[in-house]
């Protein structure tokens, strides 16, 4: 589990108490907060006082043993579940960049694709998905390289509006009636037509659309 503004990451066990579901925490795990930059600089997300970059999305690959986190102004994360250790799979377009007093980016920075926030992460079979809140697009990777796949966005279509600035990602291979491949649902920001009401939605997009072989 993740907490809000903090980087610590909690590991909990799920446990039957008289018949009644608990939890019990079993470790933790911080993430960096301060980052050192190419050119040696420390660099650190702009947030307000006491606030630190918070992970969003995780989701675990139970046969390599990894845990996937997304910190939101950071990267993915990459942490092996086994001995702890931790890389940074694709760092987001923004990771260094200089910011003002409101937070706005005013350079380049020195990060990947991902344009921040980086939110959901799921897994398909053999891949890995991640979506980039900045740009409404979402980036695939192969679960046991770690190496891009494709990108992609989600449009809109004859019966419901595209995919916006999505804070989540869910997918499950499992065949299901109209799915044959399994379904993708996301999470869309910006539901319209909203009738004059801001509104958030989910997505259903069945996963043969995207052309990913097994």
């Amino acid at each position: 589990m993740s907490r809000r503004h903090t980087t610590r990451l909690g590991f909990f066990e799920i446990v039957d108490r008289g018949g009644r579901v608990g939890y019990v925490r079993r470790q933790t795990l911080d993430l960096p907060r301060t980052f050192t930059l190419k050119d040696g600089r420390t660099w650190t997300p702009c947030a307000d006082p006491g606030e630190d970059p918070q992970v969003e999305g995780m989701v675990i690959d139970p046969k390599a043993g990894v845990l996937y986190a997304a910190q939101e102004d950071v990267g993915l994360w990459r942490i092996d579940l086994r001995t702890k250790r931790k890389s940074v799979l694709e760092h987001v377009a923004e990771f260094g960049a200089p910011y003002d007093d409101e937070c706005t980016v005013t350079g380049p920075g020195e990060g990947g694709r991902i344009r921040a926030d980086v939110e959901g992460v799921t897994i398909h079979d053999d891949h890995l998905l991640v979506s980039s809140q900045g740009d409404s697009r979402f980036f695939v990777y192969d679960r046991r390289t770690g190496m891009p796949v494709t990108s992609f966005a989600v449009g809109d279509g004859p019966r419901a509006d595209g995919v916006q600035h999505s804070d989540g990602a869910a997918a499950t291979s499992t065949p299901l009636p109209g799915y044959p491949r399994g379904l993708l649902v996301l999470h869309d920001g910006e539901n319209t037509p909203d009738g004059g009401r801001v509104s958030t939605n989910f997505k259903y997009v069945d996963w043969r659309r995207l052309g990913l072989r097994p």
